[in-house]
């Protein structure tokens, strides 16, 4: 009797789609003319089957054709990749996108065991060994494989446990396309990580604000701070700033308050979790996009930088108060370029700094004196003798000459060549000693 049920099958179903609000099997049973424990057995196949819906009142079932899509409409319409197997992995249905990934015909996959299919465009065995074909529940997975045209190709499975009419089981596994999905997150993955190598190897800290909240701290913003990661993301970093440095807080805040993009820069002490102080120099960029307000603050410790700049400042002001408190005139050309001259200089000639600097060495140095000063300063610029002695007559602005002594003396450090140039006005001392000799060469003529 059950060897006829696909004809009993369809009066079952029959009769129940001309009572849609639903029968007892009581009823079914009557309105066949069959037994009530037969009916029973056919309506249990239809359920399994998802052919019937049941529901239940009290100790009653009633049952209706269940409103179900066909699944061949399934197949026609559906995005995804739809293949439907039996218990042996033969191939009862497959749809045109599934058979577009196969490169095969409906003909050469209908019927056919799924490890015994043979396709141009994919390893079909490494997309056999990614499927899950016996399922006892539904379940999900991504798989990926290589397909010669376009490379690889990723997507999501699900494998649904399917009964047929027959009451016999399968499984309907439906490949969801998420390649392009799949590559962007790894592209982001990989952008992230290189933003963290870069973020975690540069020698300045970097801490980035999210509309006002700490989302990313490098760990050399730690180290310049003292506090910790998890420390800096529930505080704010601007509080290090120390008080007597508090001034440059209101410019700041408003930067940060106010939704605008650009940079800001400034110089503090900060005040480490330590108590210790250390100067910064601090970037602030604003930058919008789409609805998020980015903040990204660079910090670059500069306490070495402006210990070394506080030392050269003494060590300059230093210099300057000596050559300035010389009675000695005092220049100084550096690779030919003159950089320096004292007051006690601008006083023997009665030029200024500005001019000495633009003037040419012929117009300080008298005609007949050039050419040997010129040779003296050559040889010294070559830095191998010793410091060479010299007296000279030089004209001054009012046009009057003035006679010096002095000395030469180079010295190269790296790539610089520096030319110390001592002078002393003896004038007096000359021209006492020119009218002496006057005086004893009037004597020696009256002989």
């Amino acid at each position: 009797m059950m060897q006829n049920y696909p004809q009993e099958l369809a009066l079952i179903k029959n009769v129940l789609r001309q009572n849609p609000e639903g029968m007892s099997v009581t009823d079914i049973a009557k309105a066949l003319n069959k037994n009530k424990n037969t009916t029973g057995r056919y309506l249990d196949i239809l359920l399994i089957s998802g052919h019937v819906d049941m529901r239940t009142y009290g100790m009653a079932k009633v049952f209706t054709l269940s409103q179900r899509v066909p699944l061949s409409a399934v197949l026609s319409y559906s995005k995804d990749l739809i293949m439907v197997l039996d218990k042996d992995s033969r191939i009862t249905d497959i749809n045109d996108n599934f058979l577009n990934l196969l490169h095969l015909t409906r003909k050469d996959a209908m019927g056919k065991n799924l490890t015994y299919l043979k396709s141009p465009g994919i390893d079909v065995h490494e997309l056999i060994n990614s499927l899950v074909t016996t399922p006892s529940e539904e379940r999900e997975s991504i798989l990926s494989f290589q397909v010669q045209e376009t490379g690889e190709r990723i997507f999501k499975q699900k494998s649904i446990p399917t009964v047929f009419d027959d009451g016999a089981r399968g499984v309907t596994i439906i490949l969801s396309d998420v390649t392009g999905e799949i590559l962007r997150e790894r592209e982001l993955r990989d952008r992230e990580e290189r933003f963290r190598m870069m973020a975690e190897n540069i020698q300045d800290g970097l801490l980035i604000l999210e509309n006002g909240e700490n989302t990313f701290v490098n760990n050399r913003f730690a180290e310049i701070t003292g506090y910790s990661f998890e420390e800096l993301c529930t505080m704010d970093p601007l509080a290090i700033i120390a008080p007597e440095d508090r001034g440059v807080m209101g410019p700041i805040l408003e930067f940060r308050t106010k939704p605008q993009q650009g940079l800001f820069e400034f110089q503090a002490s900060i005040r480490r979790k330590d108590g210790v102080y250390r100067h910064v120099y601090v970037r602030i960029t604003g930058l919008r996009h789409e609805n998020v307000m980015y903040h990204f603050i660079i910090m670059t410790d500069v306490t070495e930088l402006v210990a070394k700049d506080a030392a050269l400042f003494e060590s300059e002001q230093r210099f300057r108060m000596m050559a300035e408190n010389i009675q000695d005139g005092l220049m100084i050309i550096e690779n030919e370029q003159f950089v320096y001259s004292n007051s006690r200089l601008t006083e023997i000639s009665e030029y200024s700094l500005e001019e000495l600097r633009t003037m040419n060495t012929h117009d300080l140095i008298t005609p007949e004196e050039y050419q040997k000063m010129m040779g003296l300063l050559k040889k010294s610029m070559t830095c191998t003798g010793p410091p060479a002695a010299f007296q000279s007559w030089i004209l001054c602005k009012n046009g009057e000459k003035r006679c010096i002594y002095g000395h030469i003396n180079s010295v190269r450090h790296n790539e610089i060549v520096s030319t110390y140039i001592t002078m002393t006005d003896v004038t007096a001392f000359a021209l006492r000693e020119q009218e002496l000799l006057d005086q004893i060469s009037r004597l020696e003529k009256r002989k």
